[in-house]
């Protein structure tokens, strides 16, 4: 289990010892498919990291509806945002698939590994990531239209994407489930894309890109 963890940047520089002590104050948990993780507003006592299957970040709107902010695959930090500003969870977060994810305390793994510089700015290096995503996220949806918008989503799905209905791959991409639908249908019609069991299968790469690259 631990090996994986070699994975992610910050692990890489671990020797035996500091693996050991990590296991310390760890635990794993196997969580089923559809399971909450955490909710909006829980403490983030624990860091946790994402060692098999995949999780979605999402919240609620005021009508109850759910609204997917971003999916995050294995092997991958969950929400360590929250864990290094100290604060509560802003957003909640449940599995797509079955999943194991690691829960760390992170008391005790700040104050053995983060005052290490070079630990620090590789943890600090993550959070980059996340905001580069999420920046991604919303240069998408302020520059492409609908259309390029769902081309570019096919284009780099995932087989988690895949295992989400249309309504939340759509609130995902900031448009109505039945735009989401119509351009679909407009790429299978146009002999672009195939879609099987829910999985999109791409016939003609080079057009598809067309409808995103910018």
């Amino acid at each position: 289990m631990f090996n994986d963890l070699k994975q992610i940047s910050l692990f890489s520089t671990f020797n035996d010892s500091d693996f050991e002590y990590l296991r310390s104050i760890s635990s794993t948990k196997d969580i089923e498919k559809d399971c909450v993780v955490f909710y909006k507003g829980d403490e983030s006592k624990n860091l946790l990291i994402l060692l098999e299957g995949s999780v979605k970040i999402y919240k609620n709107n005021q009508k109850g509806n759910e609204i997917v902010l971003r999916i995050i695959e294995s092997v991958s930090f969950v929400a360590q945002l929250a864990n290094i500003e100290h604060m509560s969870y802003p957003s909640s977060c449940a599995t797509i698939f079955n999943s194991k994810i690691l829960f760390i305390d992170f008391k005790k793994f700040e104050d053995r590994f983060l005052n290490d510089t070079k630990l620090s700015l590789l943890f600090i290096k993550s959070l980059t990531k996340t905001t580069m995503k999420l920046e991604e996220t919303v240069s998408t949806n302020l520059t492409l239209d609908s259309t390029s918008k769902v081309a570019k989503h096919i284009f780099e799905s995932t087989p988690s994407d895949c295992s989400l209905n249309h309504k939340n791959l759509a609130s995902m991409l900031n448009i109505t489930p039945e735009t989401y639908s119509r351009a679909v249908r407009k790429f299978k019609d146009d002999n672009i894309i195939d879609e099987i069991d829910g999985k999109f299968i791409i016939l003609d790469e080079e057009t598809l890109q067309k409808y995103f690259k910018i």
